[in-house]
């Protein structure tokens, strides 16, 4: 009703002569004024004509009859938390104080806003206070992009604007400038401009340009121009530039890293370009030059289809010159290549790739921070399709497979490999029998797989051969090696089904299945003129079949003890004993036909052999087997109480996470029936600190000592014999023992003792919380390793492994290792950490690096020092990091390379 007073009375006031008063008209109200207008209906009026005011429940309004089709065709709406001032002569609305306005995709919000609907013109500022400070500047959003401004005038006819003291961000990029020009395109124009990645009010650093243009979604283009840093000019000075926008891929130059190497001299490294080939593909070509003669070539590609695929490639080529010397000088060509490919879930069909291979010589050569890398010496690829058989329960896939190992030049490539699985099938699941539950329960599935393997160990794939004979993997000897290509298929088919007995015992009984295929077997025979055994191949199909059945039981015991006094309140222990009984008959025997005896030299010895030797799946086992397995897990945990704990709640203390013993017996062996006794134990010391696994062998049998010599070398020979008697019945304990393996690692600090999932979990939560988006949340969550953590002040890892191993009388033998990396922060913003270990064979340290993290909000530096050793070398890399990493408080580590 009040509202309704007020527009009658702004209508009636012409008519009684308050020509002074009409002139403006002022509502204050303690709350918040709600109004729309409809600048469409107001493009002529009158002194006589009242303006129409409505709220925002559009409920109430007069019509003006008077009136013409003006160019604005929506509603601007409006509000004030302070005031609205109506200028019937000038056509203006002032809003005062928290004042909103928006118009279709514009919005405004600021101290003090002026409309005027005969111009369609938009004033806006900030208002001053009794101190002189300015509150409620403009913020000006426009489809989207948004202005922080002093000042702002926008016309909504030509949807162009001039803005003073405007702060824009450009995907992760910021501008600031004193006057700035906006058109209806919504490039900017911008006189004495600043571009930077730095979020904060007074940059660290930016690009500062007298004239400046931006082009949404493009580039942005500069005039003379220079580099600030903390708002003082440097002498970087250039004519014009051209930056992209941030948001989106664009192609440029790729700045290199510089350094040097103690083995390869100066270098710059890592330098290139960058090719925005699409939204869905990108290239990098990147290259390192050395002063000592090496170079290098890349080529890394990310591509991604949405909802169907993703994956990267990575080519890397290097020329080492190896030597000091031109009389030892040598020149090594060393690549390698890794390409992962990832489907996405759309569809059956799954096709997946992760190839990681190269030459052998590649690690050597070209050590990387990749720390497993370059320790380890077995690399494998495997590039597979997967599909369903629509209306069955069937699914197959077809793959390639490598297998290398760059340590003994070993290769293995399997190609191709094709398996056919089918479901687990219940047949009986349907039967509903009292009694009978493990008919429902039983099931079986079938499995064939086949391949072919070509590998350059001829030991493996010819008598004549020693079983370490690796052949070059080259053109050359390729058709050598198809020639030797072993390949078969095999079938599987298990059965299973379990029950309870007497309740608290389960049963799994077993059967399974094997057969084997193959194109081609052996004949061997005794030639009496070469006097030795000659291999007959003949290619035709072979098969044979094996099978073994079984049965386990297992259970679960629990027991618990509460002591009366101490801090201890409660014991508990959980047992898990399981017994297995597994069958199988001697494949060895004749009626198989798939051994037999042979003769191998002048003096009558002979010798079994397999006519399926050396096959890629092997042959039916020889020997009948009737083993008894035997093993006993226990879990040990206990609450304790401490005394300067004032909640209720006793704290859970695991004394024991496994501790378990194992070993089997073979019922149908005619001795040596027991097998080694198995220990092993994993536990957590010092509040969690020290990580403990403890693994050990002990052989049950007597060992019979025949002499100790010392052969023409120096060296000492051992001969003794193991016979088939008991430890325990020659009064040795329960045996020997032969190995033992303890493993150490801690981290000392407990924030920084977290395991990688939870690791990974903490960083995307706190990258969610910043505002990053999904695509940067998973480039964070995918290398969490790469980033460095100022929220963890310190942080020292120890990993230390000794194993022991003695065999009988000879001596016995101690390996050890340790590894050990940390880092600590000794200020807010610099962050020092190592990578090193202890070799206690040579007894020295391995490989050792240093590294200098320097944060500065909005770049970093980094230094990587390698003080020693054959790889020393020195690296300083200087960039702008992501305002996601400036929000986070992260900074990405920079691999260096030694390529």
């Amino acid at each position: 009703m009040r509202r309704y007073i007020l527009s009658i009375f702004i209508f009636i006031v012409p008519y009684f002569g308050f020509t002074q008063d009409a002139d403006s008209l002022v509502q204050k109200t303690d709350s918040l004024i709600n109004t729309s207008l409809d600048i469409d209906s107001l493009k002529t009026l009158t002194d006589s004509t009242a303006a129409i005011i409505s709220d925002s429940t559009k409920a109430e309004a007069d019509t003006v009859k008077n009136k013409k089709k003006g160019d604005i065709a929506t509603t601007v709406n409006y509000n004030a938390k302070d005031s609205l001032n109506f200028n019937l002569k000038t056509q203006d609305i002032i809003m005062f104080k928290e004042a909103h306005v928006d118009y279709g995709e514009i919005e405004l919000d600021a101290d003090k806003i002026k409309v005027n609907y005969n111009t369609k013109v938009l004033d806006a500022s900030g208002l001053k206070d009794t101190s002189g400070n300015i509150s409620g500047k403009p913020i000006f959003s426009d489809r989207g992009q948004v202005y922080q401004t002093d000042e702002i005038r926008y016309n909504f006819d030509t949807k162009k604007a001039i803005i003073k003291g405007v702060v824009t961000q450009q995907g992760e990029a910021f501008m600031h400038s004193n006057w700035t020009k906006k058109n209806e395109k919504d490039e900017l124009f911008s006189d004495h401009a600043l571009y930077t990645t730095c979020n904060l009010d007074h940059p660290h650093f930016g690009i500062s340009a007298n004239k400046l243009k931006l082009i949404p979604g493009d580039k942005i283009l500069a005039g003379p121009f220079n580099l600030e840093i903390t708002e003082l000019p440097t002498p970087l000075l250039f004519p014009f530039g051209m930056f992209p926008m941030p948001n989106n891929k664009t192609s440029g130059i790729l700045f290199p890293t510089y350094g040097e190497e103690n083995r390869r001299g100066f270098f710059l490294r890592d330098g290139g370009y960058y090719w925005a080939i699409s939204e869905y593909i990108d290239l990098a070509l990147r290259g390192e030059i050395y002063s000592k003669g090496s170079y290098g070539l890349s080529l890394a590609s990310n591509y991604k289809k949405r909802y169907s695929y993703s994956g990267n490639i990575n080519i890397r080529f290097n020329q080492q010159q190896i030597g000091e010397s031109e009389v030892d000088s040598a020149v090594s060509k060393d690549f390698w290549i890794q390409w992962s490919h990832r489907p996405e879930s759309k569809g059956t069909g799954r096709f997946s790739a992760s190839v990681n291979g190269g030459t052998s010589s590649y690690n050597q050569n070209n050590p990387t921070s990749n720390y497993q890398q370059q320790v380890n010496a077995n690399f494998n690829s495997n590039i597979s399709y997967s599909n369903v058989i629509a209306g069955t329960p069937f699914n197959y896939a077809i793959s390639a497979r490598h297998n290398q190992n760059i340590r003994t030049n070993e290769i293995d490539i399997l190609l191709p490999e094709v398996a056919l699985n089918m479901n687990r099938q219940y047949p009986f699941k349907k039967v509903n029998l009292d009694g009978f539950d493990w008919l429902q329960k039983m099931n079986y599935s079938y499995n064939f797989t086949s391949t072919n393997r070509i590998t350059n160990n001829i030991g493996r794939v010819s008598l004549e051969a020693t079983e370490d004979s690796i052949a070059d993997f080259s053109p050359e000897n390729l058709p050598f090696l198809l020639e030797r290509a072993n390949n078969g298929g095999r079938h599987r088919v298990p059965v299973s089904t379990s029950f309870n007995l007497f309740k608290f015992i389960t049963a799994s009984p077993n059967f399974n299945y094997d057969e084997v295929w193959y194109l081609r077997e052996l004949n061997h025979r005794y030639s009496d003129s070469l006097k030795t055994v000659v291999i007959d191949t003949l290619n035709t199909f072979s098969r044979a079949g094996s099978y073994n059945a079984g049965i386990g039981f297992t259970t679960r015991l629990y027991g618990t003890i509460y002591p009366k006094k101490g801090p201890v309140k409660a014991v508990r222990h959980i047992m898990t004993p399981t017994v297995n009984f597994n069958w199988r008959p001697d494949f060895g025997e004749e009626q198989y036909g798939i051994y037999k005896e042979v003769q191998t030299d002048s003096l009558g010895n002979t010798r079994i052999f397999s006519k399926y030797d050396g096959f890629v799946y092997g042959s039916p086992g020889r020997g009948k087997s009737g083993t008894i397995g035997i093993s006993l897990a226990n879990t040990i945990e206990m609450k304790v109480k401490k005394a300067s704990d004032t909640s209720d709640t006793p704290t859970k203390v695991k004394i024991f996470d496994n501790l378990s013993f194992s070993t089997s017996y073979n019922i149908i062996a005619d001795s040596f029936r027991l097998a080694p006794i198995s220990i092993n134990a994993r536990t957590n010391l010092f509040n969690n600190k020290l990580d403990v696994n403890i693994q050990t062998g002990i052989n049950p049998y007597v060992i019979v000592l025949d002499s100790i010599t010392t052969n023409e070398r120096g060296q000492t020979e051992v001969f003794q014999r193991e016979i088939d008697q008991y430890a325990w019945e020659g009064g040795q304990g329960i045996g020997r023992l032969t190995t033992a393996n303890i493993a150490l690692s801690t981290n000392l600090n407990p924030k920084g003792k977290k395991s990688d999932d939870e690791n990974r979990n903490n960083l995307e939560d706190k990258a969610r919380q910043a505002g990053a988006t999904e695509d940067q949340v998973q480039a964070l969550s995918n290398n969490p390793q790469m980033y460095v953590d100022f929220d963890v002040p310190w942080n020292l890892r120890v990993r230390y492994n000794i194993r022991w191993s003695k065999d009988g009388y000879e001596e016995a033998t101690v390996q050890q290792t340790m590894n050990f990396s940390g880092d600590i922060n000794f200020t807010e913003n610099w962050k020092v950490g190592f990578t090193s270990g202890y070799d206690f064979e040579q007894k020295d340290f391995t490989q050792t690096s240093i590294n200098i993290f320097r944060n500065l909000h909005c770049w970093q530096i980094n230094a990587n020092w390698v003080p020693f050793g054959r790889f020393q070398s020195f690296s300083v890399d200087i960039g702008v990091k992501a305002s996601i990493l400036q929000d986070l408080k992260l900074n990405r580590r920079r691999s260096w390379w030694d390529n």
